[in-house]
């Protein structure tokens, strides 16, 4: 009987001690900061549970293997969905959470100042005044090399420095596209022109000119933002201002 009931216990015995020594694995955790990025906009990793291993996949073909990896961009618009496997004590668990990449659509674009000779041609910045100009905004882009134009304005005459700024309502032009050697922001190109009827119209502004400086700014509470792009002053030089919206995927 008592060996018996020995035989009995023993088992029961080992059962209990593998069920204590029995890991609890947590479920991965992070977080992605916003609510979403824009392109060409880092996104970093924040709050990585502990593990022994980790497997990133950005949904952009990119993957890492550190606990935290380094900040990362996305180049196209889009939801993209990041997936975090973990791997502990020979167990893997994972955890999947989705980034919005935001497009941007210009809705208006400002003239704030203007070169009024062909300096922005190759001519002498301190050439004389070709006297007030007839302005118009162009819009374009370019496809297989080629200038390809999204707008164009009508005709504002004899502008004066007075008449600064000059405002232009367009409709949901998107930033970035045509030229992939350039900051997202930078195209399309965004063009003032003085309108000539007995030759070339004259380029008077640009979103960007050499040795002109840029500032982007986005509130992304409001989902609007505009950025600059300005070389000289306001009283000689180029200054446009294009602002846009926020549209999530």
């Amino acid at each position: 009987m008592r060996k018996h009931l020995l035989l009995i216990v023993l088992p029961l015995f080992f059962f209990s001690c593998n069920k204590e020594e029995e890991i609890a694995v947590p479920d991965p955790e992070f977080t992605i900061p916003d609510e979403f990025y824009t392109m060409e906009e880092y996104v970093n990793i924040k709050d990585v549970s502990e593990a022994d291993g980790y497997q990133w996949d950005f949904g952009n073909g990119t993957t890492s293997t550190k606990r935290v990896p380094d900040s990362f961009m996305y180049a196209e618009p889009g939801a993209y969905t990041i997936t975090l496997t973990t791997y502990t004590a020979g167990v893997a668990k994972t955890v999947e959470k989705e980034v919005k990449v935001a497009r941007l659509y210009v809705y208006e674009v400002q003239l704030l100042s203007y070169l009024e000779n062909y300096a922005l041609e190759g001519g002498d910045l301190s050439a004389p005044s070709e006297g007030n100009p007839d302005v118009y905004l162009q819009v374009s882009t370019y496809e297989s090399n080629e200038e390809k134009v999204l707008y164009k304005s009508e005709v504002r005459p004899a502008v004066t420095r007075e008449d600064l700024p000059l405002t232009f309502v367009v409709d949901r032009i998107p930033l970035g596209g045509g030229v992939p050697e350039l900051p997202y922001m930078h195209t399309p190109f965004f063009k003032f022109f003085d309108h000539n009827e007995d030759k070339a119209d004259r380029l008077i502004a640009h979103n960007l000119v050499t040795g002109g400086s840029s500032q982007l700014y986005l509130n992304k509470a409001t989902k609007e933002g505009y950025y600059t792009q300005q070389r000289g002053s306001d009283d000689w030089g180029s200054h446009v201002v294009v602002k846009f919206k926020v549209e999530l995927p």
